[in-house]
């Protein structure tokens, strides 16, 4: 009978520690990335104008990025916002507005929209209810998707009251807004989608 003889082969310390740093190193990659697509994607909710923005998308992290000249021609700025009392009107009314702009690939857009209309100023410490209502006293949330040959809006003002933006902080002098927002919004399908974990901090002009 032939003898069997096996030899072992000696492991190099090193490569094992090797081994066991690109192991971690990838898990913690894939911890980042599901982390990236939640709230921890999201900019902190800070009252310093820093002009930051965003939300939960359908519980997906939305914030600003791109530019789309063809849906924002202005300069093509992905966040802007305005304050101003409309005193030409009738009647008169203080207005609000925040538009955040995620620009995708294939010329595809998508906004998030904030507006405020109110016939007292806006102030910090108070919360403005989504809901309908007449024209000189409402506020409203809105998502937009749109390419180059058609478009789908989501708005707030299609159900009696289905959110909220609450203002922390409106610094006139130095014209800039901070606060939360949550809302869901339909299109004229019926669809919905959800926005949660709002937050913005920006600065607006007159």
């Amino acid at each position: 009978m032939r003898n069997l003889s096996f030899k072992s082969k000696t492991v190099n310390p090193n490569n094992l520690s090797a081994c066991f740093f690109i192991s971690l190193l990838i898990l913690f990659i894939g911890i980042g990335c599901k982390k990236e697509k939640g709230i921890n994607a999201l900019p902190s909710a800070t009252q310093e104008g820093k002009n930051t923005f965003g939300c939960l998308l359908n519980g997906k992290a939305f914030v600003p990025k791109g530019i789309s000249p063809l849906f924002n021609p202005d300069g093509a700025r992905i966040l802007k916002s305005t304050y101003s009392y409309v005193g030409n009107s009738t009647p008169k009314y203080y207005f609000l507005s925040i538009s955040a702009l995620r620009k995708g690939s294939g010329n595809v857009s998508e906004y998030v929209q904030l507006y405020i209309f109110n016939d007292f100023p806006i102030i910090a410490g108070k919360t403005y209810e989504l809901k309908r209502s007449k024209i000189d006293n409402r506020a409203e949330g809105n998502y937009l998707y749109a390419n180059v040959v058609s478009e789908n809006s989501y708005d707030t003002q299609n159900q009696d009251y289905i959110g909220q933006i609450s203002i922390s902080k409106i610094d006139e002098v130095n014209q800039f807004v901070s606060g939360t927002f949550s809302f869901d919004a339909v299109n004229n399908k019926g669809e919905k989608i959800e926005i949660r974990e709002g937050r913005f901090d920006v600065k607006y002009v007159r």
